[in-house]
């Protein structure tokens, strides 16, 4: 290519890429630990991403189209809250833990892919835990069980 038409094809896709840097949605990043959910003698540990900013909760696991059996996302307020969760832009069935301060599990409730109606607990809680749906049933957990947190946990904003 010759020199006078190399410097105009450079700007030009210097600048293609710049633009299309600006208008790419920029992924959020989830820091990630590990959980114990427990009942009796029974216990199971969850890798979860950690929701703990207000953009990091409301993206949540949307657009997602797979997550591994024992993955999921934490999500932490930094006071008890009755917020209800909706499945907008979510394709994967999802269980919802509502748990309170002390990591008690108060209810589960079943989300099903892109169902945009509100599923609010009964009694304020502190922490969300979302799972594949099935989950808790599959291990015998559910309202009573506890949720062991991490002391590092990213203090929620």
């Amino acid at each position: 290519m010759p020199r006078i038409l190399l410097l105009p094809v450079l700007l030009l896709a210097f600048v293609a890429m710049a633009c299309e840097d600006d208008a790419a949605p920029r992924a959020k990043t989830f820091d990630r630990a590990s959980i114990v959910v427990s009942s009796g003698a029974s216990n199971s540990t969850v890798t979860v991403e950690i929701a703990s900013t207000e953009k990091q909760r409301e993206q949540g696991l949307m657009l997602r189209q797979t997550m591994d059996e024992d993955a999921g996302m934490l999500f932490l307020f930094a006071a008890d809250t009755t917020v209800g969760f909706w499945m907008r832009n979510t394709y994967l069935p999802l269980d919802i833990a509502y748990i309170d301060a002390s990591g008690k599990v108060l209810e589960v409730r079943k989300g099903q892919p892109l169902e945009e109606t509100g599923l609010t607990p009964k009694t304020p809680y502190r922490y969300t835990l979302e799972v594949n749906q099935g989950w808790f049933e599959r291990r015998g957990f559910g309202p009573g069980s506890t949720v062991t947190l991490p002391m590092d946990l990213p203090a929620p904003e």
